[in-house]
């Protein structure tokens, strides 16, 4: 790590000092709880960001060293909540979709059936309303042969 007051970053092009800088707190386990100036530039996921930092203290501090590994620990353990947590929320979500798709399906087959429901009904009308009409024809065919049987009219015979 440098100790020297100015970098140069070949990366971004921007000089660092010491007055540009900002003061920062190191997590990293070996490390944690130890001050440090660091470039305001700086990002912990760019490979160019600039590099340049200078340690405030000489070491890190016996608390520190004590309490990272549970720091470490409790984060680690929240991390693997999170994840179980976003699991779950991701397979409720594909639950979801799918008792909608189920439900989309079931509405389909529903309308479906209420049309197979109304053309059924309008075929039972139309069968009757024939049935009403021929049986209207025949007792009118049977009324005029009763009436007219006798008057003249010749009826055919089958030989």
């Amino acid at each position: 790590m440098s100790s020297s007051t100015t970098y140069e970053s070949t990366f971004s092009g921007h000089m660092c000092d010491m007055d540009r800088c900002v003061e920062r707190t190191s997590l990293s386990i070996r490390n944690f709880g130890r001050r440090f100036y660091g470039c305001q530039q700086w990002s912990p996921d760019s490979d160019q960001a600039c590099k340049f930092f200078k340690w405030l203290d000489k070491n890190t501090c016996p608390r520190g060293r004590a309490t990272a590994p549970l720091v470490h620990e409790r984060f680690m353990r929240y991390k693997a909540e999170a994840i179980a947590a976003r699991n779950e929320r991701d397979e409720a979500h594909a639950r979801e979709a799918e008792v909608r798709e189920l439900l989309r399906i079931t509405k389909r087959k529903a309308e479906k059936t209420k049309f197979a429901l109304w053309i059924a009904e309008d075929k039972v009308y139309k069968y009757r309303l024939a049935l009403l009409l021929s049986w209207t024809v025949v007792g009118l065919y049977f009324v005029f042969s009763t009436v007219f049987r006798g008057h003249g009219h010749t009826q055919l015979r089958l030989p």
